[in-house]
């Protein structure tokens, strides 16, 4: 599975007692965090309609100050996250895979899914941003036009297949780093690190922020990605952030304040005292599974890949019918989610449809 999907056969999220073997227990938390944040996101996309800093987004309705709060709320910690989640979970892939088998399934379960997506899922986006700002739009331009990457002008873009992208080149090119590393019987990082050197280990994000492609940082994201790899693995590490928890979430709200300040400065570091209050909470109140939780988390790949689609499409219309942001918010967001996951529920019935989408059958 992918670190999206249920995630999470038990060697992927487990933890690891020092550089020991990995146990065989579930860690639910894991999945629990990664399910709660693919909900934000659905949010956080709707609330993307009625920005109000002039990002036109493929629809625009009016510009709104809290659907624009929260998503600077959002952005701080939700993408940094599940990048490190992907990482811890690719650390307990290979542990049970050989690296052939962990690219084999990382190409059907991640690239199978990008190339389907791009040439089924997202070009309706980028269409109706054609039609909503230019009032004219050919599907084609999708195919035969490049702007900025960005699709608002009705051009070729990833959409938000961006991070499934991401993904797929950070876990194939870091590949090689990660078995060698491995093969030495190293382990993980993080034995017997103290708290101050974990929060140091935030600067790594900031060096890899200054390589910027198309308004996100592969640089600042695959840090995370080896952060969780090389070192949030580690259940050392894991039960220090559960000791501290109070202290880094306080830690991780006093930088929000002081980067809110400073015009959005210190935003990595931000983000990884965020990560590591999140982890710290979760391994304490988030480490259990009930029906919800498990459907959640083996749905959460679906509904990232199919949301999007949906909430233009929805916003598209509804947007012709009501110009009052007070009823076309929460018809946008019912509506598309409700359409999400009859969606994912009718894909994953059909197996090859399933096979395209990287769907769990169950």
């Amino acid at each position: 599975m992918t670190e999206l999907t249920q995630g999470a056969e038990s060697s992927q999220i487990t933890g690891q007692h020092g550089a020991a073997s990995l146990t065989a227990n579930r860690r639910h938390y894991i999945d629990n965090l990664r399910a709660f944040s693919i909900q934000m996101i659905v949010v956080y996309h709707v609330c993307m309609i009625y920005n109000n800093w002039g990002e036109s987004w493929y629809i625009h309705g009016q510009e709104l100050v809290f659907p624009s709060i929260y998503i600077g709320f959002c952005s701080v910690w939700m993408m940094p996250l599940l990048f490190a989640i992907a990482g811890i979970s690719s650390r307990y892939a290979l542990e049970k895979r050989s690296a052939g088998a962990y690219a084999k399934e990382r190409v059907q379960k991640l690239l199978v899914p990008l190339v389907f997506g791009m040439l089924l899922i997202v070009p309706i986006q980028s269409y109706l941003a054609g039609l909503f700002f230019n009032g004219q739009a050919s599907y084609f331009d999708y195919f035969t036009t490049v702007t900025d990457m960005s699709g608002y002008d009705g051009a070729w873009t990833t959409g938000h297949l961006w991070f499934i992208l991401f993904l797929v080149v950070f876990s194939l090119v870091c590949l090689p780093f990660m078995v060698l590393y491995k093969n030495k019987g190293k382990g993980t990082l993080g034995d017997r690190i103290p708290l101050v050197v974990i929060l140091v280990m935030g600067l790594l994000p900031c060096i890899g922020s200054h390589i910027d492609i198309g308004g996100k940082s592969p640089g600042e994201y695959v840090s995370f990605f080896l952060l969780g790899y090389f070192f949030l693995a580690n259940d050392n590490v894991l039960k220090k952030l559960d000791r501290y928890r109070f202290l880094l979430l306080g830690l991780a709200i006093v930088a929000l304040l002081v980067s809110l300040y400073f015009d959005g400065q210190f935003f990595e570091e931000v983000s990884w005292l965020s990560i590591l209050a999140l982890l710290g909470m979760g391994r304490r109140y988030l480490d259990f599974s009930n029906k919800v939780t498990s459907y959640l988390s083996k749905s959460c790949f679906g509904v990232y890949v199919f949301h999007q689609s949906w909430i233009v499409v929805v916003a598209f219309f509804i947007f012709k019918l009501n110009d009052n942001p007070v009823l076309q918010f929460p018809l946008i967001l019912v509506s598309a989610v409700l359409l999400t996951y009859a969606t994912y529920e009718l894909c994953r019935r059909i197996p090859v449809v399933r096979w395209m989408f990287g769907l769990c059958k169950k």
